[in-house]
Order: C-alpha cells, then structure tokens, then sequence
C-alpha cells in the first residue's frame, strides 16, 4: 500500500500490541507489439535510427537541468549507451498493461543522469484505471519507504506514457522515480528494481473503514485468522468470534463475527494502551462496529489491537479481558466528543503510550517558527488531537502561523490541497487550542508559518516517518493560496523546474506548448501555462471544470495552479484548433 508510515514486506508479519495507530497517434512513439517484445528488442525500436545519438542534442525541454516531466515521446536522440531499456513490466487480468523504461537523453549529459518513465494500456472495459510513478527507498530490515512521485505529469488515467524523472535516488537534487503502479479497479501491479508484482486492490488503499469482510474474495487475503483463544460464548449461547486477516495488498483487518440465539448484541473495541486503570479498551464509535443480529461486522484497520464483546440478558464477554479501572480518568469538559477550544495545559492526564510529543516543525531559519503537538487525552480514546506553539518576530507585517489538514497519502492525495483548521491560526507568538482528527478519517496534520519574508511548511502526509520542512520565500499572493496573473518570466527560482510537458501542432506546423513547473515561493500547487512561438494563432490554457467540460482559464503565457493531469494548451488560426493531450 502506499499510504501509512513504513511499510514492512516481510509476509505475515503481524503488528503488536503497544504499536501506534498510523500506517496510435503522433504522442505514441512505439507500437503496442513493440511493448510486447522482449526488451532487447523494444529498446532497438525505441531508439531507432541510432545514428540519431551521435549528432548534436536537441534543445532540452527546461532551461535548467534535470527535466522534470518531459515527454519521452518527444526525444528525438538519446546517449550512445543511453537508448530506453524496458526495465521491468507486468500484465493485470483485466489485460491492463505497464512497461517501466529507463533511457539518456541527448540534451542531458549529466553524468549518472538516468531518466525513467511508464507506458499504460489498459485493457478492455476498464474505466477507472491509473498508473503512477514512485519512489521506493530501502531502509533495510524490511522497511521500504515508498512515496508517490508528487508531479503532476507522473500520473495516467488513460492509454499512453508519464513524464521523465531522474531514476537514480542517490544523484542530488531532483524529482526520482524508481518504481510504477498500475491499477484497473481489481488488482494492482507494481514494478521494483527486484520485482514486477500483481495483487488484488482489496476493498480500499491503505487504511480502511466499514469494509464489509464477506464482500472480500478469499483470494485477496494473505491470511484470515480466527483463534479458540479469541472467541467467548454466554450462559444463552450467544457468541462472538474476534477474527482479523492481511490483504495481499498489505492491508491489516480485525472484525467480529457475533451468533445472537435471542436479542443482545456484539461489537468491537480498540486497545489504548496499558497504565494505571489497567488494560484500556473503547469501543470503537462507529455504525458498522456493533450489530444485533447474527451475522458479521464491518471490518476496520484498527491497530495496534481490536478485542470483540458480545451481551444479551445473561451477561457480557470480551475475547481479551480488561483489568477494572482503580481510577477512572476524568470527565471529558464537553457534552460531545471530540472537543473543541480545549487549552493543552488543562489536560491532567493522557492516554498510555499517547503523552504529547512534537510530530512537525515547521522552521524558518531565523525567522518564525510553528512546532506541532499529538496527544491524546485520557477523557477522549477515539481521536488524536494536536495543536501549534508558534514563535513570530513582532512589529512584522505578513506574520502567522496555520495548522492546517490533507489527505493521509496515495497518488491521489496531492489533488486536494492542504486546508486551514478552524482556530488553528496565530498571527503573534503563542499557542493554539487542542484540534480533534478521527485517526480512520484519512486526515493527516500538517502546518504553515510565515514571518513576511519566507514560509515554512511542515507535513505528515504519506510515508513521512520523521519530521520533514519545506520553504520558500514570499510571492505574489499569500502563502498557502493560489495565485492568479502570474506570468513565467517573474518566476526567478523554480523548487519543481519549468518544463515542456507536451506539444500540439496545426497542419500549418504552428505549434503549441505546455509548460509547467512549482516557482519555490508556491507551497503545494504546481502551475501549467500555455505558449507558442508561432504568428498568426491565438493560444490559450483549459483545464477540465467538474461537470467534465472544458473551459478556457488563462491566456497565454499565464500560470494557472492546477493538479496537471486534465490542463490542456490550445491554439487556432480561425480554422483549426489543436490541444495537447490531458494525461487523464
């Protein structure tokens, strides 16, 4: 799976009471046979004639080196040695197709410089299918750190290739790729530098929530388990069956399975940890967690462990027994769980294991600063809260500091961007007030603090398993927003580098093209903008509106923010009209 925190391959590894909740046409440059060959042969194809790497490179497609996002089907020569390989595919059921190549381009000679892209067919009936780019880093011990390529030409949701990325992770500076995934619905395969991978796609990516475990073929499962020790009966025969299973696509799973004779009721409850009350479960407040008829509950990825209860008339069970609580922690201070408006400093007391600790710090080097804290109160076991201690120099304009939440990771995450929390904003030095987040929601806490000269954002978004910042000076608009007008030429530093994404082309030869980069003053939004060198044509850039129609947002020349995957540049004569190609 490609969100949560580090992901371990080796299978059947189960986690552990006391872990953390967390975890055909002038673009297509081969033909579908040649994907079908052997790689020798593919990679012959792809470069011919060779003759072609050994005159003078073409124009790279970004005025500072390495690309990022370039089409592979516009190189026209590549380094002698450096012709575009196949380095790994694989074939889904549903005849879905992904070859990942590796090449050198002509216009970069770089030494180490690798390039790496994807080609998708999918197969027939498919409709939702995607590819994307990763990159997977080996911590040994079977950790791997596998994070979505965060670029927009990195994704497909149609037959055709990704952008180019540097492959190689140990060359400074750049966006990598070393892996790519596809997905039909049904199944996802994935490519590694050891491996090309088939799984079923299971019932959700990830971390999931009301997954109904009867809906779930028993292929898809690694393992299901259902122990002696793990289920209770009472005096009336009711029972409960605390059962728990791993997706082949990495998933983990806990459900009950409840008999009700006559009436009652079963549920499922979460460990919290282990303090002076004792072993502290809760149960877990969601509809599908508890039934009253015989049957099956909805089945969660709640870790670090699940126990299942069952009670009617003649008494209740747990399958894993709480001590008695000496204590009781104290009251929650609101009628309704989670709380808002809570100052962290009146919390007496805190669940085991969930004291509070700093997750993100967002820093400016000598400027502001915004350190983010996680707890859990002993009065709320169901939600994590954090809050923002702040440091802002005085007598400033353009100062604050915003804690702000996104989507937990995935390669579709990054099309949301991050959004301010209500009452997590500080415009002086000081603290904010405790913010609730549902750890099954998919929210994940990130932060931005800016101190009128330069911004810093701090996020735990994907596979982020130590503290990460990233900055960048003030632009033309607020830090965080988007902004409009903005022509390339104003842009003097890019964090993601200006690049040719694709070219459209009238019959007359005028063309179009579509560029795109993140200047360093943008936080989260990358920007595409329309040009042509051409006389006589008017150009412009669309992006897809919600109701799927195309609709014109900047003229040319422009920088729009935009996700990249549906944005298209566009020019006419009067006559004809062209656009390049979205890559979903």
């Amino acid at each position: 799976m490609d969100s949560g925190a580090a992901q371990r391959s080796a299978p059947g590894r189960r986690p552990v009471k006391g872990g953390r909740t967390g975890t055909g046409g002038r673009r297509r440059w081969w033909s579908r046979c040649a994907v079908l060959a052997a790689a020798a042969v593919s990679a012959a194809l792809l470069t011919a004639p060779t003759a072609q790497a050994a005159r003078a490179a073409e124009p790279a497609p970004c005025p500072q080196l390495p690309c990022e996002g370039a089409d592979p089907g516009k190189v026209t020569a590549w380094q002698s040695g450096g012709a575009p390989k196949v380095f790994k595919e694989t074939t889904l059921a549903s005849g879905t197709r992904i070859v990942q190549y590796t090449g050198k381009p002509a216009w970069d000679t770089s030494s180490g410089r690798t390039y790496t892209w994807a080609e998708v067919h999918f197969g027939s009936g498919v409709e939702n299918g995607r590819l994307w780019l990763r990159a997977v880093d080996n911590w040994g011990d079977g950790i791997n750190i596998i994070t979505p390529v965060d670029h927009p030409r990195a994704y497909r949701g149609t037959d055709g290739t990704t952008g180019m990325f540097l492959y190689s992770t140990s060359v400074p500076r750049g966006t990598y790729a070393n892996s790519a995934c596809v997905s039909d619905g049904t199944e996802r395969g994935c490519l590694t530098e050891y491996s090309a991978e088939v799984v079923p796609w299971g019932p959700c990516e990830g971390w999931c929530a009301e997954a109904d475990p009867k809906a779930i073929p028993a292929s898809d499962w690694s393992y299901v388990e259902r122990s002696d020790y793990h289920r209770v009966e009472l005096p009336s025969g009711a029972s409960v069956q605390q059962a728990s299973g791993r997706l082949k696509q990495g998933g983990y799973l806990g459900w009950a399975e409840g008999v009700l004779p006559a009436g009652g009721r079963y549920w499922l409850e979460a460990w919290q940890g282990s303090g002076r009350w004792g072993e502290v479960y809760s149960e877990l407040p969601r509809d599908g967690a508890s039934r009253t008829a015989t049957g099956s509950t909805r089945a969660f990825s709640w870790l670090p462990e699940l126990r299942a209860c069952v009670s009617d008339s003649t008494g209740t069970e747990c399958t894993t027994d709480g001590e008695d609580m000496a204590t009781p922690p104290a009251q929650a201070p609101c009628a309704t769980l989670p709380c808002t408006g809570i100052d962290p400093a009146s919390v007496t007391e805190w669940m085991p294991l969930y004291d509070p600790e700093v997750v993100e710090d967002a820093d400016i080097y000598q400027g502001g600063r915004l350190k983010i804290y996680k707890g859990r109160p002993a009065w709320d076991p169901y939600h994590f809260y954090y809050w923002g201690e702040a440091e802002l120099p005085p007598g400033r304009d353009g100062v604050s500091a915003t804690l702000m939440k996104h989507a937990s990771g995935g390669p579709d995450s990054r099309t949301a961007r991050p959004e301010p929390l209500p009452g997590g904003r500080l415009t002086a030095s000081g603290k904010t007030k405790m913010i609730a987040l549902d750890p099954l929601s998919g929210d994940q806490i990130a932060g931005l603090v800016a101190d009128g000269k330069k911004w810093a954002f701090a996020t735990h978004q994907g596979n982020n398993i130590y503290q990460t910042s990233v900055q960048g000076p003030i632009g033309p608009c607020a830090p965080g927003e988007a902004c409009e007008g903005v022509t390339p030429d104003k842009v003097t530093t890019w964090s993601s580098k200006a690049t040719d994404w694709d070219t459209a082309e009238l019959p007359n030869g005028a063309r179009v093209t579509l560029s795109g980069g993140r200047p360093d003053w943008s936080v989260s939004d990358d920007y595409a903008w329309a040009h042509s060198a051409s006389s006589g044509v008017t150009v412009w850039l669309e992006d897809k509106q919600p109701g799927g129609t195309y609709a014109k947002v900047a003229d040319a020349g422009v920088l729009k923010a935009t996700d990249g995957r549906r944005v298209r540049a566009c020019l006419s004569d009067g006559t004809t009209t062209r656009c390049t190609t979205p890559v979903s």
